[in-house]
């Protein structure tokens, strides 16, 4: 009998591997395609004007080579396990999702480090980690140096991680035995996950068509600004996936104020879970005014912008001014786009500090944002209101509720784990910061900043560069920013023992 159940659990884990190498091994070339469309824009523009891109020759080389090297290392892990189908359980489930952002980081690196655009393969990996988990820290003093080629593929990576890696493959491949939930879950963020279709293939689909309608109503509305082509495409990217990686180096400093409010509408609409435009397009209105997290989303941006506003007129009498940097801060540090209109360095100190409250929180649940996600705060101050109100009264009974909808204890408990995970994960890379040699306020609000995919921090990693970090401190921040991107549950849970137990 004990013969037969070590055979089985053998069984299962060489199952689960075949299961994750071809699952690995899709993704890979997936990511591989997404290189060689940046090669070929770089070929087109090679051939439109050999003289004027010249850059994009070598481009065009290096992206090529990434490609094919992705690929190759995709089909080794995907044609020996090409015939074993694909159902993953929940373990696997967790296990591949942990995996794949590590490794499309690994392997979306290639095209920095071969160009030598980064000093070092750690340099080219933290790029490429912040790309995907739509952080926006950058380690490219200088990112204007990039050929067309490159510079899409650096912001393509957080376009793909905006609406998920495994999101992606959902929509393209069907998953047996659950596993496309199992796999959604361990990616998407939120404290429900609530489905328009009972088919999970079919919900994600409609999220990718989301995501794309928006990416192509960004690009044409800023199209029609006067941008150029590349620059409409790559702040549609930013904008969409709350990524905030530009291609200038001044971020959306050099903009004028018409194009600045603009960009405030797109990020603001990209904080909103993706599922409520696709209600909004359907006519639905009545849910979206009904939920309580989105009503709560509209009034932190207003009291924040207003706090805000308040601080700055103290400093200025420019208001126009004042209040759309107000409010462009606010929304994207609150979305953790992290795009800059201009320095906040020099602001009011209690403006300062409304930016770094902002950080913990994120934007509504179910969008590309990052943070603990404003459904998660709300609870944690409803569940901290119903603790007070049993120690006066010990025979009350006070459910906690959303949307008017009573919450289970499990859903409580799983908000209070991720805030103590983030809290863990934040002591651990403030130390990290602290031995660092990094200041001890730019070392606590950076790591405010890495916990919730932000970018921009304090003192001098306040425009999001950490360039001058030491090589270990860099390596700590990129596995966190893919910690806190998958919201700590999904890839801690793979560090304990009894997720290895049969």
């Amino acid at each position: 009998m004990e013969e037969n159940m070590m055979t089985t659990a053998k069984e299962r884990r060489k199952d689960m591997r075949k299961v994750v190498m071809k699952i690995m091994g899709l993704l890979l070339m997936i990511e591989a395609c997404f290189m060689l469309v940046c090669a070929l824009v770089s070929a087109v523009l090679l051939c439109i004007d050999s003289e004027m891109f010249v850059g994009e020759k070598t481009s065009a080389t290096e992206l090529s080579l990434a490609s094919l090297i992705t690929l190759l290392v995709g089909a080794v892990f995907y044609m020996p396990n090409r015939r074993k189908a694909l159902i993953v359980s929940k373990r696997a489930g967790f296990l591949v999702v942990a995996l794949v952002w590590f490794i499309f980081s690994l392997f979306g690196s290639l095209p920095l480090y071969l160009g030598g655009y980064v000093p070092s393969f750690t340099d080219a990996f933290f790029e490429t980690t912040s790309g995907f988990t739509t952080t926006g820290a950058s380690v490219m003093a200088d990112v204007e140096i990039l050929p067309y080629g490159v510079g899409l593929w650096r912001i393509i990576t957080e376009w793909i991680g905006g609406v998920g890696i495994v999101v992606i493959m959902l929509s393209l491949f069907s998953i047996s035995g659950g596993g496309g939930m199992a796999l959604f879950s361990a990616e998407v963020a939120g404290v429900t996950k609530n489905k328009l279709s009972p088919k999970i293939k079919k919900t994600v689909r409609i999220i990718i068509f989301v995501y794309l309608s928006l990416t192509v109503l960004y690009a044409v509305a800023y199209l029609l600004t006067g941008m150029s082509l590349f620059d409409a495409i790559c702040y549609s990217f930013t904008t969409i996936s709350t990524g905030g990686l530009a291609p200038h180096n001044a971020s959306a400093a050099d903009f004028s104020p018409s194009v600045q409010y603009l960009i405030v509408i797109f990020m603001a609409l990209s904080g909103v879970n993706l599922l409520f435009v696709y209600y909004c397009l359907k006519g639905q209105f009545a849910i979206v005014r009904q939920s309580e997290e989105f009503r709560w989303y509209v009034l932190v941006i207003c009291v924040a912008t207003a706090t805000i506003f308040f601080c700055l007129c103290q400093q200025s009498n420019d208001i126009e001014h004042n209040f759309r940097a107000a409010l462009f801060q606010v929304v994207s540090i609150f979305t953790s786009t992290g795009l800059l209109s201009e320095d906040f360095m020099g602001w009011h100190t209690g403006a300062v500090c409304i930016l770094v409250l902002l950080m913990f929180s994120g934007a509504m649940s179910g969008s590309t944002t990052g943070g603990l996600k404003l459904s998660r705060v709300i609870l944690l101050f409803k569940s901290a209101r119903a603790n007070i109100t049993k120690s006066l009264y010990s025979n009350a009974f006070v459910p906690i509720t959303l949307d008017k909808r009573m919450l289970s204890e499990e859903t409580i408990f799983n908000v209070f784990a991720v805030l103590m995970m983030y809290v863990l994960t934040y002591a651990v890379i403030f130390l990290v910061f602290i031995f660092s040699n990094v200041p001890l306020d730019e070392a606590a609000v950076g790591a405010i900043s890495m916990c919730s995919n932000i970018g921009p921090a304090y003192g001098t990693t306040a425009a999001g560069c950490f360039a001058h970090y030491t090589i270990f401190a860099k390596w700590v921040i990129s596995i966190v920013m893919i910690v806190a991107r998958l919201e700590f549950i999904t890839v801690l849970a793979i560090f304990t023992k009894s997720f290895w137990k049969s």
